[in-house]
């Protein structure tokens, strides 16, 4: 298996866990989850240009450039990705707020979408 492969595998465990600590209430983590989906799944894609950012900024920066503003891939669904990395940011480091049910299931839906759109993408 490649990694472009095993990166999607990935993905779609994350998305899975995603889903699970959301039916238990778990938003914050299901958020996390649901981000480290698409992250998974955009590494996967640039891995097919043998790009592999060191950062989660870097990633970012290249997959919009070589995937949203160069190479078709929809915008509405990449914004999806940068919410979810400001709600993880939340989530993960911060002490201000709490991610709520409906703001998971939004993150998770469109991470959904997200993987989907990265695995037929061409």
């Amino acid at each position: 298996m490649g990694d472009e492969e095993i990166l999607m595998e990935k993905a779609v465990r994350k998305l899975e866990a995603a889903r699970t600590l959301c039916e238990h209430g778990f938003y914050g983590d299901a958020v996390s989850r649901a981000y480290y989906a698409m992250f998974f799944a955009a590494r996967a894609l640039l891995s097919r240009r043998n790009i592999y950012p060191k950062t989660h900024r870097g990633l970012i920066s290249q997959f919009g450039l070589k995937f949203v503003k160069n190479g078709g891939f929809q915008k509405e669904i990449f914004d999806i990705l940068l919410r979810a990395y400001e709600d993880r940011e939340e989530a993960d480091y911060g002490i201000l707020s709490e991610i709520d049910q409906k703001e998971a299931i939004i993150i998770i839906k469109g991470a959904l979408k997200f993987v989907e759109e990265c695995k037929t993408f061409r």
